[in-house]
């Protein structure tokens, strides 16, 4: 009897560990927390696991990735450029349709009326962007044979 019940109680502790029931999630993209301030965001990015850093003609961006999910650009502005300081990310997550929509997220913590206009300009280019990879997604499905199997 002793036997039996140990058993019950290690395959109950086995069945109920999130190890064994389920695969691992992907982590979410990372997202901004503008409470931080910018030189704190612009190090806490850089420390993300799977940052890349791509600095340079005039750019400071920081990018991460999950191949077919989603991936997330992060850029911080530099000085002289309207709105800075200010930290913008622009996420695009792969919908189930094959479309990758961009939706954009921005921190200011200057000029209030540049930052708006640099926002308005964010979501403008999200629009587009995510409209050219509608259109890419339909050019496809129109392309592709009616006997190619449905990727």
């Amino acid at each position: 009897m002793r036997a039996g019940l140990g058993i019950a109680l290690a395959v109950a502790a086995l069945g109920s560990s999130q190890a064994l029931s389920a695969p691992a999630a992907a982590p979410p993209p990372p997202d901004l927390d503008c409470s931080l301030g910018f030189v704190a965001l612009h190090n806490w990015s850089a420390w993300l696991p799977g940052a890349q850093r791509e600095s340079g003609d005039n750019r400071d961006v920081i990018t991460f990735a999950n191949p077919d999910v989603w991936r997330v650009e992060i850029r911080f502005t530099r000085p002289g450029e309207p709105a800075h300081p200010a930290v913008t990310l622009r996420k695009f997550v792969k919908q189930v349709t094959g479309i990758w929509t961009a939706q954009s997220k921005a921190c200011g913590y200057g000029d209030q009326a540049q930052f708006d206009a640099l926002m308005a300009a964010l979501k403008a280019e999200d629009t587009r962007l995510t409209n050219d990879s509608r259109e890419d997604v339909e050019r496809r499905k129109r392309e592709r044979s009616p006997l190619s199997p449905v990727p």
